[in-house]
C-alpha cells in the first residue's frame, strides 16, 4: 500500500558546498544545477562532498566521469564513506538510487548526457527522493548556455524543472589572480526564495587548494 503522508514537522538534515552559499540542500530534494566553466563545477562539487562526507555515506555517479580522489584529500583527509560509479542511463542511475544508503547525498555528473531521460523517468526519480529521503544533486558541465533563456535551458537539459526544489546556474571568473563564483538561482525552496536571483561570492580560499 502506497503511503501519500508524513509528518510535516520532521528535522532533516541540510548541506552546503560552503557557508556562503546561498541554497541547502536537504534530505528529500530534488536540485539541478548548470556550471558553465570546469571551475565552477570544481569548486561546487568537491567542497559539496567534503562537507557531506562527514555525517555519512555519499555517493557521486556519472556517465564514465572520474572524480578524483587526490583532489578531494586537499579538502578532506577521511574520504572512506565516498562511494562512486558509472551510469549510462536513466535505468542504470535508478537501479543505483535505490542502492544507496537512505538519506544521503547523491550528486550524478553530466546528468542530461544519461540515455532514456523521459518525463516518466524523471517522475520515477522524484518517487525514490522522496521514499528513501536522499537529497540528490544533478549537475551538467556546458560551455554552450543561452543565458537569456536559462528556464529554457533548465527544461531542455533537466526534462520536469517544475518538481525539483532548487535550480541555478554556476559560473567563475578571475581578475588579477583573486576569483568570484557568480550564480543565478532561479528556484529555490520557500525558506531560501530570497535568494532567487544572481550572486556574486568571492572564492579564494576554497579554489586555492583545488589548484
Amino acid at each position: 500500500m502506497a503511503m501519500f503522508f508524513k509528518p510535516a514537522e520532521v528535522q532533516s538534515r541540510e548541506l552546503k558546498p560552503f557557508d556562503e552559499f546561498p541554497l541547502s540542500f536537504s534530505e528529500g530534494s530534488l536540485a539541478g544545477v548548470i556550471s558553465t566553466d570546469e571551475l565552477a563545477n570544481t569548486v561546487f562539487l568537491y567542497h559539496l562532498v567534503a562537507n557531506a562526507l562527514s555525517e555519512g555515506p555519499v555517493y557521486h555517479v556519472g556517465p564514465g566521469s572520474s572524480f578524483s580522489i587526490k583532489v578531494l584529500k586537499r579538502l578532506v583527509e577521511d574520504v572512506s564513506n565516498l562511494y562512486t560509479g558509472n551510469v549510462y542511463s536513466m535505468d542504470e542511475l535508478l537501479q543505483a538510487l535505490n542502492l544507496v544508503e537512505d538519506n544521503s547525498l547523491m550528486v550524478v555528473s553530466l546528468f542530461p548526457t544519461l540515455l532514456n531521460r523521459t518525463a516518466e523517468n524523471i517522475v520515477e526519480l522524484r518517487k525514490v527522493v522522496d521514499r528513501k529521503g536522499l537529497m540528490l544533486v544533478l549537475t551538467h558541465t556546458t560551455i554552450e548556455l543561452n543565458e537569456l533563456d536559462l528556464s529554457g535551458e533548465f527544461r531542455e537539459l533537466y526534462t520536469l524543472p517544475e518538481i525539483f526544489e532548487a535550480l541555478a546556474v554556476l559560473r567563475t571568473n578571475s581578475y588579477r589572480g583573486h576569483y568570484r563564483l557568480n550564480m543565478t538561482v532561479l528556484k529555490a525552496p520557500a525558506e531560501f526564495v530570497s535568494s532567487i536571483g544572481d550572486h556574486s561570492i568571492p572564492i579564494d580560499s576554497l579554489v586555492k587548494p583545488l589548484l
